[in-house]
């Protein structure tokens, strides 16, 4: 199945935009609706035009896929990293919407950004679903 990166960019920046707004917000707001409208066409779409076979796995199967791998800069210093290359579609493109304006290298970002996202994506998940309930 051939990935149209241009829409699915689209699609993880409209989710990441929405995530955040909702983020001030608690459960049972009315200023959620639109969020959550969005939100809820971008399951549509999700199920109507997936992005890889990772999408439907959980966030452990995800992690544990994942390495993590030893890096040293070109000024010698050494860090732990996960390339770009081991990221399943749509994760890749889901972590490169959060993480925008993150420092990273050319082969991949810091595996602590990458952690942070999982973890975030875990919190961001369950606050989206208590708004569904309210």
């Amino acid at each position: 199945m051939a990935v149209d990166l241009k829409s699915l960019w689209q699609r993880e920046r409209a989710r990441r935009a929405a995530l955040w707004d909702l983020e001030e917000l608690r459960p049972g707001d009315d200023r959620a609706k639109p969020h959550l409208g969005i939100l809820d066409e971008i399951d549509r779409q999700d199920l109507e035009q997936p992005h890889g076979e990772f999408q439907l796995k959980t966030i452990e199967e995800l992690r544990d896929s994942v390495p993590e791998t030893p890096y040293e800069s070109c000024d010698g210093h050494h860090f732990v990293i996960v390339l770009d290359k081991d990221i399943p579609e749509v994760w890749r493109t889901r972590f490169e919407a959060a993480n925008a304006l993150s420092e990273r290298f050319s082969q991949g970002s810091y595996a602590h950004d990458w952690r942070r996202f999982l973890r975030v994506w875990i919190r961001d998940m369950e606050h989206l679903a208590a708004h569904r309930l309210a």
